[in-house]
């Protein structure tokens, strides 16, 4: 639903409900408790109509993003959704998942823009917590640590905010973000965070090169350049245009064979055992703010 769609459906509905309150009050043709209940369901199915797309758009989003790899795709498709948008709260979703995107392209400075265009009053403070995470990894990959524990600090602020059911998931990123903030005074606790958020296959390639490149990063400040360069090439051989790609290439110390290294169907049959709650993408659409609203504090708790 565009922009026009999205306000004539607003105003149709809007003129139809009138039209039935007013002929009912001089004609009392059916009962009042009816004539509210049928302008209820018209409303709810007109959420629904708004919403249902945007289940779609998440879908194919994170297939584009996550499975192909394909983010230039996802670039064009997330562009086109923001211009469209029929409400701020939707156009606030759309530019989160666009700089998403640009972040797993390597854009970081379009990635920190994007997320810094995205009017945090008018969505559900979950999302804040994606937003300034986000915003955490670019800065980190930029090499810039103010930026960096800004966004972190905005995280601690924001979880007493958010619905409890997603407090463990601002949780982890937490720990995640000062886990890797921390790596070089406490490479272990760096591993043990790594592996309990990122080890799980959750069918992404995505997922798999975030985590082969996360310990990297461990076996570099540890001095064992052999496993490093392991895990960079499983990142290599996989990741196409994949940020953790981009990176890897100036970390690689050609110690092992990259072409060794080609995923397999192996390397994502076995599951290992959840340990944390691990939420990086949400997909439940139903928690999200589609309606503009003007205070984040009414967010329910």
């Amino acid at each position: 639903m565009n922009k026009k769609e999205f306000y004539a459906t607003i105003i149709i509905y809007a003129v139809l409900a009138f039209a039935l309150m007013v002929t009912n009050y001089f004609l009392e043709y059916m009962d009042w408790l009816l004539a509210f209940a049928i302008i209820l369901v018209g409303y709810m199915y007109f959420r629904y109509k708004l919403t249902s797309p945007m289940q779609k758009f998440v879908n194919k989003f994170n297939m584009l993003m996550d499975y192909d790899l394909d983010i230039e795709s996802a670039i064009e498709m997330a562009l086109n959704h923001v211009e469209n948008a029929p409400t701020k709260s939707l156009k606030g979703i759309f530019l989160l998942h666009l700089g998403m995107a640009y972040y797993n392209n390597g854009e970081y400075d379009k990635a920190i823009q994007t997320f810094n265009q995205i009017e945090l009053q008018r969505m559900n403070t979950v999302y804040h917590v994606l937003i300034f995470a986000h915003q955490a990894y670019a800065y980190n990959e930029l090499g810039n640590q103010e930026g960096f524990d800004l966004a972190l600090e905005r995280i601690n602020n924001v979880k007493p905010k958010i619905h409890k059911k997603f407090y463990a998931y601002a949780t982890s990123y937490e720990r995640l973000l000062t886990a890797i903030k921390n790596i070089e005074e406490d490479p272990e606790e760096y591993k043990n965070v790594i592996e309990a958020h990122l080890s799980q296959h959750n069918g992404y390639i995505s997922q798999r090169l975030i985590y082969h490149y996360r310990m990297a990063h461990y076996y570099k400040v540890i001095g064992d350049t052999h496993e490093m360069d392991i895990h960079l090439a499983k990142v290599l051989a996989n990741g196409k245009s994949h940020f953790t790609a981009k990176e890897a290439q100036s970390m690689f110390k050609n110690s092992v064979n990259i072409e060794d290294y080609v995923f397999t169907e192996d390397d994502f049959n076995e599951q290992e055992p959840v340990q944390e709650e691990n939420l990086d993408q949400i997909q439940d659409i139903e928690d999200a703010d589609v309606f503009d609203q003007e205070d984040e504090n009414e967010t329910e708790k």
